[in-house]
């Protein structure tokens, strides 16, 4: 939040609000909000001991929401589950699927009435206070995109998730084609032609590849591509357990983390409801009736905002499946741990959790290590293959 808004809360007396711990009476011991190293200017609302918002009542409620009313809380919590990204063309509104209605695609559809002016109001205020500059979209590292092949090449991607075949949508079969479209325009000779020649490119496989009805064989990941997954899996499990136990000292999370890479290394036995062992004897099907809804939502949210954020539009889509790719581990795992199948509950449940990933600022080190472990188009190798049961041999 900016320092105003800290300063605004504070003359509210929102610190009778603040509780230092889960159980503990209100009344904040301490100024409730702190300053952020290396961000002049700002301040955030200081965590209780056990990592939660000091604001948040017993109920699950925002005591700032509850005494002050929803306009009077911080503008980030306002924006939440949204976010707006400035690109050359647009402004693009994404959703965080760390949001259980986002995941779940439940309320009312947002482009449209009171709710497309709601966002555009917050949209306005966002960019009174934090206003990044637009930068230009590159395809991959060095490859810039123009606006009209970025609309090309989403299009062309959706068509791809909504293919079906005799009339049953495969959507690891759909991934597959993806990753052999994006194979194509990442390689170096065509990475390489000039800016015309290459928006023309675009123009004339992109279609002609989404509409071809040759066959796509599964095309088996490499050895380092599986595990670059491995370790995604592994940064998406760490922060799992980390959020899970909040209020545990630093020293007892990095022994914590210490057993998880043991396992994941095969060398130490299964920490909580994490056991790679589970992977190798179950699969999920993200056809069935009961998940390819939920599996298709997600994807389809990632692919209509490719040009949204700071990475690569290759980068950005392989970040999202592989965050897929440790929703459908995670899943296996919870569901094992429980001796129950996995249901669309469970599995948006772990889309929740794996998600927190994507929150990670694409250029701090943990947002670059995101990037790195993602793979690229490996990533969508890994989906079409068969997912995390593949990521974990």
């Amino acid at each position: 939040m900016s320092e105003a808004e800290a300063q605004a809360l504070t003359a509210r007396g929102a610190g009778r609000w603040f509780r230092e711990a889960d159980q503990a009476a209100e009344g904040a011991a301490h100024n409730p909000f702190e300053p952020i190293a290396g961000l002049a200017g700002f301040a955030r609302i200081r965590k209780r001991r056990d990592g939660a918002c000091g604001f948040l009542s017993p109920d699950n409620r925002c005591r700032i929401h509850e005494e002050l009313g929803g306009a009077r809380k911080p503008l980030a919590c306002r924006v939440f589950p949204y976010s707006f990204h400035p690109t050359p063309s647009a402004v693009i509104v994404t959703t965080s699927f760390g949001c259980p209605t986002i995941a779940a695609n439940e309320g009312a559809a947002l482009g449209t009435g009171a709710a497309s002016h709601e966002i555009g109001s917050l949209r306005d205020e966002w960019f009174s206070t934090f206003r990044p500059p637009a930068l230009p979209t590159v395809l991959v590292a060095g490859r810039p995109i123009d606006a009209r092949s970025i609309h090309i090449l989403r299009t062309h991607l959706l068509q791809l998730l909504d293919r079906t075949e005799g009339g049953a949508r495969d959507l690891r079969a759909n991934v597959r084609r993806m990753a052999m479209m994006l194979d194509d325009l990442t390689r170096v000779r065509v990475r390489r032609l000039a800016d015309a020649d290459f928006a023309e490119y675009v123009a004339l496989t992109v279609p002609y590849a989404a509409a071809s009805r040759a066959a796509v064989t599964r095309q088996a990941p490499s050895r380092v591509g599986r595990l670059l997954q491995r370790g995604f899996l592994f940064a998406a499990a760490a922060m799992r357990l980390r959020l899970a136990r909040r209020g545990t000292s630093r020293l007892q999370l990095r022994l914590l983390n210490a057993r998880l890479l043991l396992h994941f290394h095969g060398i130490g036995p299964a920490v909580g409801q994490v056991n790679l062992a589970h992977l190798r004897r179950a699969s999920l099907d993200v056809n069935s009736p009961e998940l390819q809804p939920a599996v298709a939502h997600y994807l389809r949210a990632s692919l209509e905002s490719i040009d949204a954020g700071d990475r690569s539009l290759t980068d950005t889509v392989a970040v999202a499946v592989s965050i897929l790719n440790s929703a459908c581990a995670l899943a296996i795992m919870n569901a094992a741990a429980t001796k129950q199948a996995v249901d669309a509950d469970g599995f948006r449940q772990a889309l929740v959790e794996a998600n927190d990933l994507a929150h990670a600022m694409p250029h701090g080190l943990l947002g670059r290590l995101t990037t790195r472990l993602a793979g690229g188009v490996t990533a969508l190798h890994v989906f079409g293959h068969g997912g995390p049961a593949t990521a974990a041999d």
